[in-house]
C-alpha cells in the first residue's frame, strides 16, 4: 500500500498554504469544507463505476481515454468545474482546499485498495502530479476569472485544461517509454506556477526577492 499517496497531498497543500499565504486563514469557512468534501467524494464514488477504464491493458490510446475520463474529467475536472459555476467570487485558494480534500481521499482509496507491488510512476509520478495540479489549477482559473478579455479569459481556461489532462497524459507518456519527458515537465509546470504566484504577491515581493536579498546581503571585499 503506497503510504506515500496517502500522506504526500495534504503536507504538499499545508506547506504550500504556509509559505504563500501565512496571513490568509482560507480554510476558515466550515461550509467550504462541507461542500469540497461532499463534491469530493462524489467525484471520486462516481469515478469508481468506471474503475476498469483505469487499468492498463497495452493499448495506449485506450489508456489515454479512460484515464482522461476517470482521472481528469471526473476527478479533478468535475471539482473545479463545480467550484467555478458555485463559488467564482471565493478566493482561489478555496479551490485549493477542495483540491487538496479530493487528493487525499484519493489517496485514502489507493492505499486501501491496492496491495500489489508499486513502481516508479505509482509511488512518486502520481503524487507530485496531484500536487502540480493542487497547486497551478487555482491560479489557472483565478486568471481565467479575472481576464478582460474573451481571449485571455479562454487562454487561462485552456490552461486550466491542460494542467488537468495530465492526470492521464503523464501516466501514458511513462507506460510509452517517455518518462523522462514528465518530470522535466512536471518541473517546468511547478516552477511556472510559483513565479506566477510570487510574483503576483506584489512587486517587491515576485519571483526575484531572493536573489535580490542574496546581493543586498552579500559580503563586501575589504
Amino acid at each position: 500500500m503506497n503510504l506515500f499517496l496517502l500522506v504526500a497531498v495534504p503536507l504538499a497543500a499545508f506547506s504550500v498554504h504556509r509559505w504563500l499565504q501565512p496571513r490568509y486563514s482560507a480554510f476558515g469557512d466550515f461550509r467550504s469544507w462541507i461542500l469540497g468534501f461532499v463534491l469530493s467524494l462524489g467525484s471520486l464514488v462516481l469515478a469508481s463505476f468506471f474503475g476498469r477504464a483505469r487499468e492498463f491493458t497495452g493499448d495506449l490510446v485506450s489508456a489515454f481515454v479512460g484515464l482522461t475520463f476517470t482521472d481528469a474529467m471526473l476527478v479533478p475536472g468535475l471539482v473545479i468545474g463545480a467550484w467555478i459555476f458555485t463559488r467564482p467570487k471565493a478566493d482561489p485558494w478555496e479551490l485549493g482546499l477542495w483540491l487538496t480534500l479530493l487528493f487525499t481521499l484519493a489517496g485514502l482509496r489507493d492505499f486501501v485498495s491496492t496491495r500489489a507491488s508499486f513502481d516508479l510512476n505509482e509511488l512518486f509520478l502520481v503524487p507530485i502530479d496531484r500536487i502540480f495540479v493542487l497547486l497551478a489549477a487555482p491560479l489557472t482559473v483565478a486568471k481565467a476569472l479575472d481576464s478582460a478579455t474573451r481571449r485571455e479569459r479562454w487562454y487561462w481556461f485552456v490552461a486550466t485544461g491542460t494542467i488537468v489532462l495530465s492526470g492521464s497524459l503523464f501516466q501514458v507518456l511513462s507506460f510509452s517509454w517517455w518518462g523522462w519527458t514528465v518530470w522535466v515537465l512536471l518541473a517546468v509546470g511547478i516552477a511556472s506556477a510559483l513565479w506566477i504566484r510570487l510574483g503576483a504577491v506584489s512587486p517587491e515581493n515576485g519571483p526575484l526577492v531572493f536573489f535580490r536579498f542574496i546581493g543586498a546581503n552579500r559580503p563586501k571585499r575589504p
